[in-house]
């Protein structure tokens, strides 16, 4: 047969990656293929962890400063999932941020979660998410009690971090439960953003190694610093992990929290100056609101003008340099200190290659529509559901997630209203899973 993957794949080799994942193509593993390994004698078992897996557990909690650690070879997308099962019963309700990843919004639909939502703060210089005020949340708290637990996201896919201290002492002084998605600032905990990482303050984090550290795809993390429930928890990994658990995977979460330590945080601020001084055209996102607390120089997220961003990206592309994701006016090159000074030389060389242009009219805000909730996401999932034409939707209600993917944030998801909002929003987006031809599936209607 044909291997189309491979020769794909193969065709990137060479390439300057500044998108994921975080080891670049440019780290010496210590391990190969041939440690791939099943749950022999001596090898240990995740999902019942009593030697070396749990060793490498407890050795990646005292390095995070947390209770426990899990290992998570499935993604932070079942790291949210397991630490929602591990937080809340079926029904309960949580309050979230309206732009969380679509997996929150899965594990919603598996568990059976009322969604209840907090302000979308929009940056009005950037046009970007502009974090969550602490006293929205103390809000929405105080307002309805029956909210049982909080989720938020920090930091997000452009790096803010939010004011999470803050957050935390409200949300525990109220007994409620704080869920951290952390899955772009797993390095964090290694650097001068340390004060800011979820681990101090969150009872769940969840992160991605391999967004910004030397792990493999999928490579995830679960801490926990609340009560540590060992049967539910090995209850959990069974419904939501493998059997077959990738030691591939568990092998690079071990070496690349072993290695954080020796991040090179000055090297990642070099190549970022050498990058701005050498490219003054750009226009560079470095601050965008008072509830953002910090921002990662990891993130390099940048206008070039007359250009959209997802344009950048595909130019770029056919010299050999990679980035993250663009959009209507961004483009994003996820920084690592595993570049070397050649991959840095690249990208600049190829911005400059690119012809100058008139600058367009400028940035659209971002898109968070305020809808009505008219089922929860598990009742809409399972509802008979028909295909309609976008402009026959309006008023509709949605029986699917439509998500642009890179972020992988809704703009509708299951069972909300669809409103003229969301339709523009869908319609203003190029990638977005869950609108093909024209097309979205909706909850069907009784004649």
């Amino acid at each position: 047969m044909k291997r189309p993957l491979h020769e794909a794949i193969e065709g990137l080799r060479g390439g300057a990656n500044f998108a994921m994942p975080g080891h670049r193509g440019r780290v010496a593993f210590d391990f190969d293929f041939k440690d791939d390994w099943t749950e022999v004698t001596g090898a240990d078992n995740l999902l019942d962890p009593t030697e070396a897996i749990a060793e490498a557990q407890a050795e990646i909690a005292a390095a995070y400063g947390v209770k426990k650690s899990v290992i998570v070879p499935a993604g932070s997308t079942t790291g949210i999932k397991l630490a929602l099962y591990l937080a809340l019963k079926p029904g309960e309700k949580i309050l979230i941020q309206r732009n969380s990843h679509q997996s929150l919004f899965h594990g919603a639909v598996a568990l059976d979660l009322h969604l209840s939502y907090l302000p979308a703060n929009v940056d009005e210089a950037t046009g970007l998410f502009a974090g969550v005020d602490p006293a929205d949340v103390e809000r929405a708290l105080d307002g309805d009690p029956s909210i049982a637990a909080v989720f938020l996201t920090s930091p997000d896919y452009f790096g803010g971090g939010l004011k999470l201290k803050e957050i935390a002492d409200i949300v525990h002084a109220r007994n409620k439960i704080l869920i951290v998605d952390e899955a772009h600032g797993a390095h964090w905990a290694f650097t001068p953003l340390a004060d800011f990482s979820a681990v101090n303050y969150a009872d769940y984090t969840v992160q991605s190694l391999h967004k910004t550290m030397a792990a493999l795809t999928g490579a995830a993390l679960l801490h926990i610093n609340g009560h540590v429930d060992e049967k539910k928890l090995l209850k959990g990994m069974g419904l939501f992990l493998s059997t077959s658990p990738s030691y591939l995977l568990m092998l690079s979460s071990e070496y690349a929290v072993a290695a954080g330590k020796d991040l090179d945080w000055e090297k990642l601020l070099r190549h970022r100056a050498r990058i701005e001084r050498n490219l003054p055209q750009l226009t560079v996102v470095k601050a965008r609101g008072p509830f953002v607390a910090c921002e990662d120089p990891m993130k390099f997220l940048f206008h070039l003008p007359g250009y959209r961003g997802d344009d950048v990206v595909s130019l770029l592309a056919e010299e050999g340099v990679y980035l993250e994701m663009g959009d209507g006016y961004y483009a994003l090159a996820i920084l690592s200190p595993y570049h070397e000074d050649e991959d840095v030389d690249r990208l600049i060389r190829a911005i400059h290659s690119l012809p100058k242009k008139e600058e367009m009219n400028g940035f659209e805000k971002g898109i968070y529509p305020e809808t009505e909730a008219v089922f929860r996401p598990r009742e809409a999932f399972f509802t008979e559901t028909e295909i309609v034409s976008i402009d026959e939707a309006k008023g509709r209600v949605a029986a699917q997630n439509i998500t642009p993917y890179p972020p992988g944030i809704p703009v509708v998801i299951y069972g909300e209203r669809i409103t003229e909002e969301v339709i523009r929003a869908i319609k203003g987006s190029k990638n977005i899973p869950g609108f093909e031809g024209g097309k979205i599936t909706v909850i069907k209607e009784a004649l």
